[in-house]
C-alpha cells in the first residue's frame, strides 16, 4: 500500500510573529512581511522515495502556519484569514497532485461546497476550496482542541453513557450530510474533533461527495477512505449513505469495547475481514452493552449494505430508542472537556510524547501496530 506522509515543515523566509496575531494560528513575520513558501517531504512508502512540495504561504486572504496534522491524503496547517481577522485550518491534498490542477479543484469543489452549506452544530463550516500551489486546499473553520482518536489513545474504552453520546453527536452530523445528499464518505476517529467545551465535529471532506454524482459517477472513480472503517462495497468502488452507516458502526464498536471489530496484519486481510468476517458481538455482551444496542451494531455493520440503516437518520433514531434515559448532556461535555484539556497539557509539556502526537493515524500505521502487537505477543 502506498502511503503519503508529510514531514519537517519548513519556508523560505521567517521573522518575528505580527502584533496581534493569534497563536493558535502559528503564523510567524510582522504584518507586512510574509513568508514566502513552505516545503513538507510526503513519502511513498511502496515506492521508497519522498518528494518535496512547495505550496505558497498565502493563499488569497489566508496566511498558512505550522502544520498541525498530517494523514495519507493531505497535510493539515494552521492558518489565519487577514480579511475577518479569525483562525482558520487549511487541509492541503497532496494525494491529488497527480491530477490537473483545474480537474483536481473542480472534483474537490462539489462535494466541499455541498458539504460545506450544511449548518450543524456537529459539522466543522468549510469555508472555501482554494488552490495552494496547483494543489486543491480545503479552508475550514478551526477547532482548538483534540481528536477523537486522541482521546481513545489517553483513555482506551469509553464508558456507556459516553460512546452512545459521542456517537448519537456524530451520528446527528453525518444524517444532516444525509439529508443533503451528501455522502462523507471517511467517517473515523482522526476525523472527529473535540472542542475545548467538550462538542464533537465532524471534519475532513475531501473525499465527501453528492449521492446523485455518484450514481452518475458509475464506481471507479469512487474508491476512497480509510479501510479500517470503510464498508464491504467501498473496496470496489460503491459508495453510498449506507457507507457512512457502516463506518458509524464500525466506530460504536470501537467506543464500546475499546478497539475496532476487525484488525489484521494486511489491507488485503482487513478488506476480506469486511466482507466476510463475523461481527464479534460477544465482547460487547461481556462488556454489559444492552442488547438492542448491539443490534444496531449489528444492523450497522450488516455485509450487505441494503439491510443497514438506509442513512444515518434512520440509524439515529434507533439509537435514540435504544438509549432514551437522560443523557446529561452538559455532565457527559464536561467529561469530554476534562479530557481534551489533560491531552492539551500533556502536549504542551511534553511535545515530543508519542503515539499522541500523531493522532491521525493511517490505516497502514494502524494494521501495522496490530502486526508489531502480535510479534510480541508471540515472541513472548
Amino acid at each position: 500500500m502506498n502511503r503519503s506522509r508529510a514531514s519537517q515543515n519548513t519556508s523560505k523566509a521567517s521573522a518575528a510573529r505580527p502584533t496581534g496575531l493569534p497563536a493558535a494560528s502559528g503564523m510567524e513575520g510582522p504584518a507586512d512581511v510574509v513568508d514566502e513558501t513552505i516545503t513538507f517531504h510526503v513519502e511513498d512508502q511502496a515506492a521508497a522515495t519522498t518528494e518535496a512540495i512547495e505550496i505558497p504561504r498565502r493563499i488569497g486572504n489566508v496566511r498558512i502556519g505550522r502544520m498541525i496534522g498530517e494523514g495519507a491524503g493531505g497535510v493539515v496547517f494552521a492558518g489565519f484569514d487577514d480579511a475577518i481577522r479569525r483562525n482558520v485550518a487549511v487541509k492541503v491534498l497532496h494525494a491529488r497532485r497527480d491530477k490537473s490542477h483545474q480537474a483536481a479543484i473542480a472534483e474537490l469543489a462539489g462535494g466541499v461546497q455541498s458539504a460545506g452549506r450544511i449548518k450543524h452544530p456537529n459539522i466543522v463550516t468549510v469555508h472555501s476550496v482554494e488552490s495552494a500551489g496547483g494543489l486543491p486546499a480545503i479552508v475550514m473553520e478551526y477547532i482548538d482542541g483534540i481528536s477523537l482518536r486522541e482521546a481513545l489513545l489517553r483513555s482506551g474504552r469509553l464508558d456507556f453513557a459516553l460512546a452512545m453520546f459521542i456517537t448519537h453527536s456524530i451520528t446527528s452530523a453525518v444524517a444532516a450530510m444525509h439529508a443533503e445528499n451528501v455522502v462523507h464518505r471517511d467517517i473515523k476517529p482522526a476525523n472527529i474533533l473535540f472542542d475545548r467545551n467538550g462538542e464533537a465535529h465532524v471534519c475532513d471532506f475531501g473525499l465527501a461527495i453528492e449521492f446523485d454524482t455518484l450514481r452518475r459517477q458509475g464506481t471507479a472513480s469512487n474508491v476512497g477512505g480509510s479501510p479500517l472503517y470503510m464498508a464491504p462495497e467501498m473496496f470496489e468502488g460503491q459508495v453510498s449513505p449506507q457507507s457512512d452507516v457502516y463506518a458509524l458502526g464500525i466506530l460504536l464498536f470501537e467506543l464500546l469495547s475499546g478497539q475496532p471489530p476487525f484488525e489484521a496484519d494486511t489491507i488485503t486481510d482487513m478488506k476480506a475481514r469486511h466482507v466476510s468476517a463475523v461481527v464479534p458481538t460477544q465482547r460487547l455482551e461481556m462488556l454489559g452493552v444492552p442488547e438492542a444496542v448491539r443490534e444496531i451494531v449489528e444492523r450497522a455493520l450488516h455485509k450487505q449494505r441494503v439491510m443497514r440503516f438506509k442513512t444515518a437518520g434512520h440509524m439515529l433514531r434507533s439509537l435514540e430508542a435504544a438509549y432514551a434515559a437522560d443523557q446529561r448532556p452538559a455532565v457527559l461535555k464536561s467529561r469530554i472537556a476534562a479530557i481534551v484539556g489533560a491531552q492539551q497539557q500533556t502536549r504542551e509539556t511534553n511535545p515530543d510524547a508519542t503515539p499522541l502526537d500523531h493522532p491521525a493515524m493511517t490505516t497502514f500505521d494502524l494494521v501495522a501496530e496490530h502486526a508489531r502487537r502480535k510479534r510480541q505477543m508471540r515472541d513472548s
